[in-house]
């Protein structure tokens, strides 16, 4: 049974949405994928290929039921197949707010927000997005959501927050958030002053995270001088240790056929390991951390063979221990708003890695409709 208090809020928040017009949108997917073990398992009779499966329907819900005021909700259902049993590239938020209503079907209230718009200043209330930085992937700034570097353009969880943001003039604005937990001192919060100079956008951020009374100072930097480049900085600052966490990336678009987009991004982390014998896997299944060596590296190559067809293939690689993943990939947009997208993930180099701990090989077929 689904608990009556998310019921509730449920019904509360789609009540509210449709006390006026309301705009009714999202997507269907369903992914599936098979994953090819150089080893048989002896706890399943010697099998070595695994299948898994998930279906999503992400509901989208935004209504003006005032002036100036915006209520927005995005809800996940999920159904659970094979050897999945939680979506991949969706973070589960700590299952503050997700409900198992069978072992194979979830219900995740992503996004309850809204947005408030006065004169001078918009204040959003509830669970929202909250994006801190520039960084394609590692992104040592946004601390308010989990890091997914298999798939970066995934929506990233909601948080719960109290957000304020006032423009000053055309170029420059500020950016003041609030994320209650359990007590204040637990709670993160955050301030944010971005401004444009010189061709520059630069980005001034100050984060208290809560945990072990940690400040980070941040900077970050993006510009377009023949190539695109951004540079992100952050360096932590808590009772336990001092860390600083940079990465600089750049993109390029060759003028060859369609266009080749190339993609890259270096990733310093002080606080990682480069003896791969004293990594704690622990830490990064819990999400305590995201990564667990000291330097990554990500390249990415994509080219659009034609209007409905794309290719690309990406290397992701911890230069610490040797370790990498390749990537390839091809999408096919079947019809107007329903793709295809077909891969794999292969592991390379070091043997044990944290990019060549599994032995296998994933591949994965993707269908997704929009609505």
């Amino acid at each position: 049974m689904i608990k009556k208090s998310v019921i509730l809020i449920i019904m509360v928040l789609i009540t509210t949405l449709l006390s006026g017009e309301t705009d009714i949108f999202g997507y269907f997917e369903n992914r599936f994928f098979l994953i090819n073990t150089f080893e048989e398992d002896p706890n399943e009779d010697g099998n070595n290929i695994y299948l898994g499966d998930y279906n999503r329907i992400r509901l989208k819900l935004k209504s003006e039921p005032a002036k100036n005021v915006t209520v927005n909700l995005a809800l996940d259902l999920f159904t659970f197949h094979g050897f999945v049993s939680s979506p991949f590239g969706v973070n589960e938020n700590n299952g503050k707010t997700q409900v198992d209503t069978k072992e194979n079907f979830k219900i995740d209230l992503d996004r309850a927000f809204v947005d408030i718009h006065f004169k001078k200043f918009d204040v959003t209330i509830g669970k929202q997005r909250v994006a801190m930085g520039v960084s394609y992937i590692w992104a040592p700034l946004d601390v308010f959501n989990r890091i997914n570097i298999f798939e970066p353009k995934e929506e990233k969880p909601g948080v719960n927050a109290f957000k304020v943001y006032v423009p000053l003039g055309k170029r420059s604005s500020f950016m003041g958030v609030f994320s209650p937990e359990k007590n204040f001192s637990s709670s993160k919060s955050g301030i944010r002053f971005q401004t444009l100079l010189g061709g520059i956008d630069i980005g001034l951020t100050l984060i208290n995270r809560g945990m072990d009374k940690e400040l980070i100072y941040g900077i970050d930097l993006r510009g377009e001088n023949f190539i695109g480049w951004w540079l992100e900085c952050g360096f932590f600052d808590s009772d336990s240790e001092n860390n600083l966490k940079v990465v600089f990336g750049f993109d390029y678009t060759f003028p060859v056929g369609s266009g080749i987009y190339w993609m890259n991004e270096y990733f310093y982390d002080q606080s990682g390991e480069k003896n791969i014998s004293i990594y704690n896997y622990d830490l990064l299944n819990e999400g305590g951390r995201f990564t667990l060596g000291k330097e990554y590296f990500i390249s990415m190559l994509r080219y659009g063979l034609s209007d409905f067809l794309s290719a690309s293939v990406s290397y992701i690689g911890n230069w610490d221990d040797g370790s990498y993943i390749i990537n390839p990939s091809i999408s096919y947009e079947v019809f107007q708003n329903v793709s295809l997208t077909t891969g794999a993930y292969f592991p390379f180099g070091q043997k044990g890695g944290e990019f060549n701990r599994g032995n296998m090989n994933a591949y994965f077929v993707w269908l997704k409709i929009n609505f």
